[in-house]
């Protein structure tokens, strides 16, 4: 069910009413005004639909596709150790963040920080809006706690590029407000304790679950995984802890899917791993991720490349005797090094001699008119790693012009589920107790979908956390989250002091020569005395001097 998606074509003049307090001194008649507006639940929302279709998964940038970067051509996880970009000149992650060159003047994700306050804004006007409506209390106490969990999401995606941000509550309008509408930044902190808060306080105004028109709609899991998750990244670990188990104790009907690669298909839209997730629909609110993602030459049709996982994301899945390569793992086999692995690595990763789209895909040197072939520069259209994306694309869209053109994927974007609330919560639950068997069974149950064994017993809290994150990589690979980690890790710096590495093929038939080698452009920059935090655009600061710049910028 897509309702929430089908219904933004109807609301254009609702989003006028929500950019311009001044839109409500009149009466036109080709808009509503606020009275008619918030004067019944089916007009009110239409307006709460459209906050919930400005909805974003990843931050916004201006590069290309003017997209979220999760439905984009330059995904989050081109900024970690998991991949990097194709061959596409100016691609952010590639020509601005692996060379350290971005800052105040030259922002990655410029549109964000305009984009998530517009979105605020909205929400503030609906909650100040309807507060006096006169219709049904029930009614309007779930549209303003859903309002209420958007603006937390809206301050969630902020907060966790920038830091403290300012905390506006309500809608500001310069023709009567004046200078007042300028904000200084609150704390970090203070933006962490007050989505907790939000979260907390909503709950009991959200359903448990939700299903035909509703299905898109927050619930009590999915206010309940926006809070686990910040608290998570704030390293609030008791709380997090307490918040997703919660979550796995909610009674909501969450589980893990059966098929992991399946998870992402359109035709698996909203089932029961899914906690929250972002609404979409081919054509009128499509993507074309599957074009931009997926391989450059397939059997019917073309694509971007525009993801290539590298050698160091392919070198931390393990074999099926639970063991790396580099643990000296007996399933190895340097002849055959992708047979025998964890499940979720052909279910994520395109590798040399794989099937994709009924036809063979090869990396390798020497395979005629082969546009997929490695080359560490990405010359010509060619994978940068050696490898492509498989994860999250969907084998039922043709890749093209078509789906470039009209946007025909419609994959939900999802933003929880419920492998991630099991990993944040033996993350939270080792770091407040250490090992226990709680958290054994949390990270337990994730690898057994992989068909991997249960963890070793008797792991100390260190080796355990070490696990827990190499879970973490593996699991939740190209879902936007990687980039994240490294930064509240506080190992970025660590990572990114070596560069990242591809896997270059020769031979031919069976007398293949796997040889590991450096990505052309794979050395990252990174100065932890400021990278551990993007910039605050400078149009910002130039509009409003109350806000002070991130430290090194």
């Amino acid at each position: 069910m897509k309702a929430i998606k089908l219904i933004f074509i109807t609301i254009v003049c609702i989003s006028a009413i929500s950019c311009n307090d001044k839109v409500l001194d009149v009466t036109p008649t080709d808009q509503l005004t606020d009275a008619s507006v918030f004067s019944t639940p089916e007009n009110a929302g239409l307006f709460l639909n459209d906050i919930y279709n400005s909805l974003n998964p990843g931050p916004w940038s201006s590069v290309f596709t003017l997209l979220p970067t999760e439905i984009s051509n330059d995904p989050l996880d081109n900024y970690s150790d998991n991949s990097v970009s194709g061959p596409l000149a100016g691609i952010p992650s590639y020509q601005a963040f692996a060379n350290g060159g971005y800052g105040a003047t030259v922002p990655i994700f410029d549109k964000q920080w305009q984009n998530m306050y517009a979105n605020i804004r909205k929400c503030n006007l609906f909650i100040t809006k309807l507060t006096p409506a006169t219709f049904d209390e029930a009614t309007k106490k779930s549209y303003i706690a859903q309002a209420r969990f958007l603006r937390a999401y809206y301050y969630k995606s902020l907060i966790d590029l920038y830091g403290g941000v300012p905390l506006i509550l309500k809608a500001l309008n310069q023709s009567t407000d004046g200078d007042a509408i300028f904000y200084p930044r609150n704390t970090y902190e203070e933006c962490v304790s007050f989505i907790e808060k939000e979260c907390e306080d909503i709950q009991a105004d959200l359903p448990l679950t939700v299903t035909g028109n509703n299905i898109g709609r927050a619930t009590k899991g999915a206010a309940l995984a926006l809070e686990g998750e910040e608290e998570l990244y704030a390293g609030k670990w008791q709380n997090a802890a307490a918040t997703n188990l919660k979550i796995m104790n909610l009674g909501a009907g969450y589980d893990l899917f059966g098929d992991y690669a399946g998870i992402f298909y359109s035709a698996n839209d909203d089932n029961k791993e899914v906690v929250f997730d972002i609404q979409y629909a081919p054509i009128i609110k499509g993507t074309s991720r599957d074009s931009y993602w997926g391989p450059v030459q397939v059997t019917d049709g073309t694509g971007y490349g525009a993801v290539n996982p590298t050698q160091d994301l392919v070198d931390s899945y393990e074999f099926l005797d639970g063991k790396t390569e580099a643990e000296g793992s007996a399933m190895f086999d340097p002849a055959n090094p992708y047979n025998n692995r964890d499940k979720r690595f052909a279910a994520s990763i395109i590798y040399d001699g794989c099937t994709w789209r009924n036809g063979v895909i090869y990396t390798r040197a020497g395979i005629p008119n082969n546009r997929n072939v490695f080359d560490p520069s990405g010359a010509g259209g060619s994978t940068r790693s050696g490898y492509f994306l498989r994860k999250l694309l969907d084998p039922a869209i043709v890749p093209g012009s078509a789906n470039i053109g009209t946007r025909t994927g419609g994959a939900n974007a999802i933003i929880w589920r419920y492998a991630e609330i099991l990993l944040n919560y033996a993350e939270a639950k080792n770091e407040v107790s250490g090992p226990e068997q709680s958290v054994y069974d949390a990270v337990n149950k994730v690898r057994a979908r992989g068909g991997l064994p249960n963890l070793p017993g008797g792991l100390s809290q260190d080796q355990l956390r070490q696990r827990i994150r190499r879970e973490r990589r593996i699991e939740l690979a190209f879902e936007g989250k990687r980039l994240f980690d490294l930064w509240r890790w506080r190992i970025a710096d660590q990572v990114f002091s070596k560069p990242l590495r591809a896997m270059k093929i020769t031979g031919t038939g069976t007398a293949l020569t796997y040889e590991k080698v450096n990505i052309g452009g794979g050395q990252i920059i990174f100065k932890p005395a400021k990278n551990y935090l993007m910039p605050i655009p400078q149009t910002v600061i130039a509009q409003n001097s109350k806000i002070t710049q991130n430290p090194g910028y």
